[in-house]
């Protein structure tokens, strides 16, 4: 686990703050507001992330002829692109605020001197529902150990059978026939076994899609 730059204090703070087990990563993340540890749900799905840091770096910049020091909320390492990306979590009518917009500008402008990319990232951006949802759903079961020898039998069997897309409760009964339960097929959504519209809520009905790619 990497060491913050600031330390995360919880004695003294109103706000809720706490850390998240990271699957991807497997470790422990530390967040200092509701939206930031919502954000790691997004993080966690994002194929392109290889890992992200919280509370990376101090970082220096100049603003009214004056130094300051800031502390972005993560800094994500992607397959993309080996550019240092660096992201500010906030409510949406925080960045409204003239004194936000102004700061903001002038530590992007270091960030973007100094080779980085930089960005602030709101709730209306991480809370969009039902895809946070159906995040938080699927995040309970990204680690369940279902057997990959019944699952890659049941894929097999649906290929085979020319059946691309099933509702949920059709992928539920099918695989019961391969001895595999509910949870199984919750975790096999959770690491893309099976697609789905992740804008639209996941529930018996949802019509799921066989993916086109290797079983973990």
């Amino acid at each position: 686990m990497a060491t913050p730059a600031r330390s995360i204090h919880k004695i003294g703070r109103r706000r809720v703050i706490g850390s998240f087990a990271s699957a991807k990563m497997r470790e422990m993340v530390e967040w200092e507001s509701q939206i930031e540890r919502d954000f790691l749900y997004h993080l966690e799905f994002d194929h392109d992330v290889i890992r992200y840091v919280s509370q990376p770096i101090k970082f220096r910049f100049s603003q009214d002829n004056k130094y300051h020091y800031h502390y972005p909320d993560f800094e994500i390492f992607r397959h993309s692109t080996p550019k240092r990306k660096f992201i500010e979590i906030k409510p949406y009518h925080i960045t409204l605020k003239p004194e936000f917009i102004e700061k903001t500008e002038a530590i992007k402008a270091k960030m973007f001197s100094d080779g980085f990319d930089y960005a602030v990232i709101t709730d209306n951006e991480i809370r969009i529902e039902p895809i946070l949802s159906n995040l938080k759903l699927l995040y309970r079961y990204k680690l369940h150990e279902y057997s990959q020898a019944n699952v890659s039998k049941l894929v097999h069997a649906l290929q085979g059978s020319g059946l691309i897309s099933l509702t949920f409760s059709e992928l539920e009964k099918i695989a019961q026939e391969f001895s595999l339960e509910l949870i199984d097929c919750y975790s096999c959504i959770a690491n893309k076994v099976f697609d789905f519209d992740i804008k639209v809520p996941l529930t018996e009905n949802t019509l799921l899609i066989v993916a086109d790619r290797k079983l973990r």
